[in-house]
């Protein structure tokens, strides 16, 4: 038989204390385990242009799109890079820790380019540009001088072999590489490369998701005037660009896989 006496109900303030040392202890765990860096401007790539991403009814856009680009990679890791794979786009791409690499690895990404040539007769050129995130700041952006050694060491190449380096992101002369279009190329013809390999050259020193990798198409010549018979409504027509673009992370050691196919598309080179 138990004679203690009856405990004192609780009062306002103590229920308040308990609640309060719940959450915490609830909290702190969380904190330790989440490690996702704070997002920046830099992310969805807004600082790069106001018409950044797409536009649904692109048939009643007088100020259209100079094409359809997209930029992908295998986000989820199982050896194919599927356009029609929500694992594989959307939030992956624009998210820490984004595509993550070892180093020494190599994965391959893909540049889906659709030209709309309808009635475009300009010049346009495809820009491929490596950029690091400043993720102490709101804006992403470095101090001058500050990027280079701040963020991870990534390179890209025309393919798996290594022989012709496009970019790389510790060199200040190959942080962007451009391709031409002009009316003499065929709107069907793909003279940027489809396929390209980005390897991991040295690990994020801080922040997963400080790699940007973005893929533009812009007019080089947006003010050509146009016959008014075609389209009587503008004597100039303007096309705006367009943009795609992935988040990286390079560590030491390559993201465990699960392939579906034995990686038999040689998406991955290098992984164990």
């Amino acid at each position: 038989m138990n004679t203690s006496a009856p405990s004192a109900p609780w009062t306002t303030t103590q229920k308040v204390k308990s609640l309060f040392a719940l959450a915490c202890a609830l909290y702190m765990p969380t904190m330790a385990e989440d490690s996702r860096p704070a997002p920046t401007d830099m992310d969805l790539a807004g600082d790069v242009s106001r018409y950044f991403g797409q536009r649904a009814n692109l048939y009643r856009d007088n100020n259209r799109k100079l094409a359809k680009l997209d930029l992908d990679a295998d986000f989820n890791y199982d050896g194919t890079i599927d356009n029609y794979d929500p694992a594989d786009n959307g939030a992956f791409q624009q998210t820490p820790p984004g595509l993550v690499l070892g180093v020494g690895e190599l994965s391959k990404i893909i540049i889906r380019l659709t030209p709309y040539k309808i009635d475009y007769d300009g010049r346009a050129k495809v820009k491929l540009q490596v950029d690091g995130i400043n993720r102490d700041d709101k804006s992403g952006k470095f101090a001058d001088g500050a990027e280079i050694t701040a963020v991870g060491h990534i390179r890209v190449w025309r393919d798996s072999s290594k022989k012709e380096k496009i970019l790389d992101s510790r060199d200040p002369n190959m942080r962007s590489f451009e391709w031409s279009l002009d009316n003499r190329t065929p709107a069907n013809l793909q003279v940027v490369p489809r396929t390209l390999f980005v390897e991991g050259a040295s690990p994020s020193p801080r922040h997963t998701g400080d790699i940007r990798l973005l893929v533009s198409i812009y007019d080089d010549n947006p003010n050509y005037t146009m016959n008014p018979k075609m389209d009587p409504r503008r004597w100039i027509k303007t096309f705006r660009p367009a943009y795609d673009h992935i988040l990286l992370t390079v560590q030491n050691k390559p993201h465990e896989k699960a392939y579906i196919n034995n990686n038999a598309e040689g998406v991955w080179i290098g992984s164990k």
